[in-house]
Formats: structure tokens, sequence, C-alpha cells
């Protein structure tokens, strides 16, 4: 398929010249060119506004148009139009401006052949279709840059900025240049020396690396980004230029923090429900041995006053020299002692019910209930010191279940206490625990004024050659009787056992 001949269009006011011109060129370039002229600008222009044209030769010192603007008036009328300048001697200067404005080639007239200016024709249209190509890829490449989210950065291997994609304004919050600027300067320092470790990774080993990092904006907040890097190479193969494609993530991180902070207040709340489920199986349960435990009270209670008045009857009525009668009928009252105790807890465990709550200290119901055990302590020559904090924040309780389980604890520690024993009491408060928190209220979480109220007694002994203790039969029930009554009023009783000692420790949840 044969090309259509370039048209070519003269603008030359002498007309001598210009004919010759039209002869020259239609004549050497082999039926390539088809020729018009023009006299004027105007009537250039108006050629130009009605045709199309690859060529123009333009003379500078027209009737209607001279100099330099005469060629910018053209570049107005046909921005796309190859031009080739036709200088006279005494304008070069000129013609030498317009080339720098955009011109394709100039001539001296009267200095040129036929296959000179053929020549310039066809250069000049190559040219300019080449440069027209070029503008339309940068125009591609530019649209494409402009509307493409991502961060695209060219850096020279001292991390100066070549090239920046526009995102990059948005991205900083900066409006000004960033070419010739330092890539690193506005990553956040905290993750500076790494970025810088992976970009001198890339430049030493030509490997493409990525990294995640942050930007710190114009107004001072931070972006998440994602990064790929790889270089560019020279013709030698060596690397020359770094290439950093990025993605800006917060919206993604911000989106994860907020589902893993969910997760993990919906397994608190999970935690919450088990723990609630928990307690309500444990207080069915308690409930339900609560009623047993009357039964077994009340059923066991007659027999045992019977066994005690036979007892009496005996030791009062049947006289006997007998040693071993005498000390049998002791252990049997011993014996019976133990299950009236144990009898009595039932009654205690499966009758308490939360009493009237009031405003109370519990270092003060401690010191109260030491008070009463003082005598206890004196007997089993127990060394006794305590550490009870003044001004601790004051808890709703009954005083007086609360006092008993006091009384109860610290009797039972003395009778599993040895001769000479040591024992700590002490009272303070401390801040929540994690654990602890999460069984708090909802809103209560994060409340800073929350604090645990603690009671601790500590025992500690030499222990028995055998192991044993001087734990009385009723005292692993009287724990259990007291745990209940301190859960009532919201508390928990813990108990460590040791071999050398126990530390019981109440606490309470302001």
């Amino acid at each position: 398929m044969n090309e259509r001949p370039a048209k070519i269009l003269i603008v030359e006011d002498e007309g001598i010249f210009a004919e010759v011109l039209r002869e020259i060129v239609e004549q050497e370039g082999g039926g390539k060119f088809t020729v018009s002229v023009s006299g004027t600008f105007a009537e250039a222009q108006a050629k130009l506004s009605s045709e199309f044209f690859d060529v123009m030769l333009l003379d500078l010192t027209l009737p209607d148009a001279q100099g330099v603007e005469t060629y910018r008036a053209v570049q107005r009328v046909a921005p796309d139009l190859a031009v080739i300048v036709l200088s006279g001697s005494t304008d070069e200067n000129v013609a030498l401006e317009t080339m720098r404005a955009g011109a394709q080639d100039y001539l001296m007239k009267h200095e040129f052949d036929g296959r000179l200016l053929c020549r310039a024709i066809r250069y000049a249209g190559e040219r300019k279709s080449i440069e027209l190509k070029l503008r339309e890829r940068e125009e591609f490449f530019r649209l494409i840059s402009e509307n493409v989210t991502d961060l695209i950065a060219v850096v020279d291997l001292d991390g100066k900025r070549i090239y920046n994609s526009p995102s990059y304004s948005t991205v900083l919050g900066r409006d000004e240049k960033l070419a010739g600027t330092n890539a690193f300067e506005d990553i956040h320092p905290e993750d500076l020396d790494s970025v810088k470790s992976v970009f001198n990774e890339v430049i030493a080993s030509g490997q493409g690396r990525r990294a995640g990092y942050r930007f710190i904006r114009k107004d001072g907040s931070v972006r998440h980004v994602e990064s790929q890097s790889n270089v560019i190479r020279n013709e030698s193969g060596a690397a020359e230029k770094v290439v950093v494609v990025s993605r800006d993530v917060t919206e993604r991180i911000h989106s994860e923090s907020e589902l893993r902070r969910a997760l993990s207040e919906l397994r608190q709340s999970h935690d919450q429900l088990k723990t609630t489920q928990k307690k309500l199986v444990q207080s069915e349960k308690m409930e339900a041995i609560s009623t047993f435990a009357a039964g077994v009270a009340h059923e066991v209670k007659n027999p045992l006053q019977t066994v005690v008045l036979g007892i009496d009857y005996l030791r009062d009525y049947v006289v006997t020299n007998d040693q071993n009668t005498a000390e049998l009928l002791d252990q049997m009252v011993d014996a019976v002692g133990r299950a009236d105790a144990i009898v009595r807890g039932l009654v205690e465990f499966s009758s308490h019910r939360k009493g009237a709550v009031a405003e109370q200290s519990l270092t003060d119901i401690l010191q109260q209930s030491l008070n009463a055990i003082e005598a206890e302590l004196l007997v089993q020559s127990i060394q006794f010191s305590a550490d009870l904090a003044e001004n601790l924040p004051t808890l709703r309780l009954d005083k007086r279940s609360i006092k008993h389980v006091f009384i109860n604890l610290l009797a039972m520690e003395i009778r599993a206490s040895s001769y000479g024993s040591q024992m700590v009491v002490k009272t303070f408060s401390r801040d929540p625990t994690e654990k602890e928190r999460a069984r708090f209220a909802p809103g209560e979480a994060d409340s800073e004024s929350k604090r645990i109220i603690v009671a601790q007694v500590e025992s500690r002994c030499t222990p028995a050659p055998d192991g044993k203790t001087l734990a009385r039969a009723g005292d692993e029930f009287g724990l259990l009787v007291s745990r209940k009554i301190i859960e009532l009023y919201g508390g928990r009783l813990e108990r460590q056992q040791r071999h050398d000692g126990n530390k019981l420790t109440v606490s309470f949840c302001t």
C-alpha cells in the first residue's frame, strides 16, 4: 500500500522565490510531496484552518508577521505542524531563537540545493512525528501516574529523589516539588534504620525487596505504607537507580487493629459468659448441696443429741474403776463433738443468706477478729505480727458475717499450726490484674478508680515428721462455708497450702 504524499505549505512573500521552492520540492521529491504556497500569514492561517499539512517552510519576514512571534502564531493555530524556518542573512539569530521555541530546523535562503531541502523536509516530518508520539506517551503515562493510587518513585543510589508520582503529594501532604530531595526524610524515625538497610541490600544484591514502614506527613500524622523496591541497571548491568512502588495501607492497618480489638473484646465477653455460666452452674449445685445439707443436718442432729445424753448418763450413773472405759467415754465425747461441729457447719452452710450491708473497713473487721482469738494465739505461743493498712477504701459488707468468717479462718490456721509457729496478718490494696478486670461489669474495665482490697493470713511452722498437721475434722468444710459467705459479698477466698504452712487470701474489689 502506497503512502500518501506529504503536504508541504510554503509561506513566503517573495513570489519568484516561492515558485522556485515549489519546483525544487516537487522535482526533487519524486512525487512524494504536494506543495501549496501562501504569500502572507493571514493566507497561511486560513489554509491551516481548513487543511492538514505535514511540514511548513516559514519565512519570518512576512508583510503581516515578523520574527519569532510568527512561529508562535503558527503554533497556536497548528501545534502539531513541523516547521522549517527560512532565514535571510540578516536574521540568523532570530532563526536560532525560533529553533529554541520548537521549530524543527532552519535554512538560510539562497544557500541550499534541492537535495538538502528535501532531506530537511523529510527529517523535519519524521522528527515531528517522533515528537508527537513521545508527547502522546508522556501524556499517557502522565494520566496513569496522576490517577494511580500507588506511590511510584525513582531515586538515585544516594537516596535522592529523581521522580515521584503525584500521589506522593496526597500521602505526604506536601505540595512542593520532591525532585532532588532526600527520599528518607519523611520516614518515621523508628523505621529509618530498617528502611535504609533494605535500600542498601537492594543495591548490593540487585534483588527486589519488600518493606513496611511509616511516613510522617507534613501535619505530623502518620501513614503506613508497604513498598517493593527494584534496581534499574545501566548498559553495563550495574545498578544505576532504584524504583520503589509503594501502597498506602493505613486504612487496612487500622481495620486490622479494629478487628483485633473487636476479637479481643469478643473473647473477653466469651470468657465472661463462660465465667457467668460456671457461676450459675455452681450456684445451682450449691443450692442443691444446701438443701441436701439441711436435710442431713436435721436427720443427724437428733441422734447425736441422744448419743450425748447416753454418754452423760453412763458417766453419771454407771460406776466403774475401769480406766479403759473412762478413756473410751472421753473419745466418744470428742467424736460426738467433731460430728456436732460438722452438723453446725452444715446448718450454717444451708441457711446463710446475705445480710444487711453497709460501708465497712476491712482492716477494722480483721482487727476485731484478731482481738477475739488473741487468747488462742497465746496458748499456742504463736509468734504473731500484723501489718494492717489504714485509710483503705471502704467496702459494702455485712460486718457480722465477715468477722465470723475471719474468726473461723484464723482459728483454723491456729489449729493447723504447731507450737511456736509464726503467723503474719496484713491488709493492703493493689491494682486489679487483667484476669480480675475481665470479671468487671460492662463499662468498668477501664476505670482507674477500681482497687483490690486484700486481707492475708500467712502461717509458717515446722512440719511434723510424719507430715501430718493439727487440722481438725470439719476444717475443710469450714473453708467451704467461709468461701461461700465471702462470695456472697463479691469477694474471693483462696488458700495456698505449702509443706511449711498456709496462706489464706481474702480479696474484694471496690
